[in-house]
């Protein structure tokens, strides 16, 4: 999770096979060079926000950078605002769920 002022990227393994494959931020300035190693013994497969996934081979490579342009947002307050506001309502932050009262037994004699 990363605040949309923050200027970073953000690449996350989907389904990895092994729980050593972390999420990882780095700086928008970088250029990042993903390759299938030549003795793969398979092909790999990327997608791009869930959509329009593509098959690579071995010696393929894809390169992944920051764009130039960054893409605008509006928002109807304070970006910082809204955006915790928002977060804070998808994850149910500090919402309490009403609960039974406890029932009191009678000790036993």
């Amino acid at each position: 999770m990363l605040h949309p002022l923050v200027p970073a990227l953000i690449m996350t393994p989907i389904c990895p096979h092994s729980l050593s494959f972390r999420p990882i931020v780095l700086p928008d300035s970088v250029k990042l060079k993903l390759r299938v190693a030549e003795t793969s013994r398979g092909t790999a497969w990327i997608s791009f926000d869930g959509r329009n996934r593509r098959e690579l081979q071995p010696g393929d490579y894809v390169v992944i950078s920051g764009s130039p342009c960054p893409f605008p947002t509006i928002a109807m307050e304070d970006d910082t605002r809204e955006w915790f506001t928002s977060l804070g309502h998808c994850l149910n932050w500090n919402v309490r769920v009403a609960q039974k009262p406890l029932e009191r037994q009678s000790p036993k004699m």
